[in-house]
């Protein structure tokens, strides 16, 4: 390997452009048939109605039972967190 850096290091940046060209046009392929397999693998179907109903049906009855989250009470956690963190480390860099 320390044999390829040297030779890197050697190259001017249009060659090391055309080489990065190159690693990139090689890649290209094989990143296609990886994703083309997981697809096969793993095929997305649609949801039913009756699924989708029994999506909205268990959301209606959380919202009901109040097993939910508001934005405004997401935003308030998210800012708790940012400040804790704030004074983390505000804390480590005064030691």
């Amino acid at each position: 390997m320390s044999y390829y850096w040297d030779v890197v290091k050697d190259m001017d940046d249009s060659q090391k452009l055309e080489l990065i060209s190159i690693l990139i046009d090689s890649m290209q392929p094989t990143s296609a048939k990886r994703h083309e397999a997981e697809d096969e693998g793993n095929p997305l179907k649609p949801y039913t109605m009756e699924e989708i109903n029994a999506m909205i049906d268990k959301s209606e009855a959380d919202i009901a039972a109040g097993r939910v989250h508001d934005f405004d009470e997401a935003m308030d956690e998210l800012e708790k967190e940012f400040a804790e963190e704030e004074r983390e480390l505000a804390m480590a860099e005064a030691i």
